[in-house]
């Protein structure tokens, strides 16, 4: 897979333009869980500019924080309890059984899914939890039919997203080599206000706009005057409401003790 996002000003446009529906993430995550009292220590892996990383403080005392971008490991969000160490997915430079949990924001379709789980096998505690999550944008703005068209006949003929591994099968007989347990997924909306300025933004952190940036086949100048004209007959207010969507995947490590893998995936309501 082609990494989209190595470069400062792809950073730049991250650290500030991605909405933090983290936080909310977490929180869902702390209680399915239940979890009373904060994990040791957990790691991030695909941390990005820290988004994720930060929002992972809510439950765990010490964090480790993995990406292959130098660039966003520069822009990363600081803190005395977190480690930022440059490393791809499927090679994390962690001991055995060293882990309360791990989580992926958003980035699990970069990987090489079957080598990250192993992974991610190898590191985690007998019995802990591999959390995979994501949030993402299809185009729905409140009380405003014709952009929801325009995004997806318009924008998105014009930036299709780039190839990307979103077919992985996560049932338990595929997953029972990897030692874990696929106990739920749980279904999420988020929405949020945002100014055109703010909106423009963001789609140019997509993936659909880095990869033609990556590839010289435009610029963000050239996007952004673009984009403003675009948008401007929707902006009728400073600011318009959006909604985007999300998903949390639970995987359990199993222990040496668990000898059956049951069919346990459950949607969280």
């Amino acid at each position: 897979m082609n990494n989209y996002f190595d470069t400062k000003n792809i950073a730049d446009r991250y650290e500030k333009g991605r909405p933090y529906f983290h936080i909310d993430t977490i929180l869902s995550i702390k209680n399915y869980l239940a979890l009373t009292t904060k994990l040791d220590k957990a790691l991030d892996v695909g941390c990005g500019t820290g988004l994720s990383t930060k929002a992972l403080l809510e439950i765990a005392k010490h964090i480790h924080a993995t990406d292959i971008s130098t660039e966003m490991l520069r822009n990363a969000y600081k803190h005395e309890n977190i480690t930022y160490i440059k490393a791809k997915a499927e090679e994390q430079l962690f001991p055995p059984d060293s882990f309360d949990m791990i989580t992926v924001s958003s980035g699990i379709h970069w990987f090489d899914i079957d080598r990250f789980l192993e992974e991610a096998n190898r590191v985690l505690r007998p019995g802990k939890w591999l959390v995979i999550y994501d949030s993402f944008y299809n185009g729905e703005m409140l009380g405003a039919e014709r952009f929801n068209e325009w995004y997806q006949v318009v924008y998105c003929k014009k930036f299709p997203p780039p190839p990307r591994n979103n077919n992985y099968i996560w049932s338990n007989e595929h997953l029972r080599d990897k030692n874990l347990l696929f106990v739920a997924e749980e279904q999420c909306k988020y929405k949020t206000s945002l100014t055109m300025n703010q909106f423009v933004l963001y789609l140019t952190t997509q993936s659909n706009i880095t990869a033609q940036v990556e590839q010289g086949s435009t610029c963000y100048s050239e996007i952004e005057k673009w984009l403003y004209n675009e948008l401007k007959p929707f902006f009728t207010t400073e600011k318009r409401t959006f909604i985007f969507e999300g998903w949390i995947k639970y995987l359990q490590k199993q222990s040496k003790e668990s000898i059956n893998f049951q069919e346990v995936n459950q949607t969280v309501k």
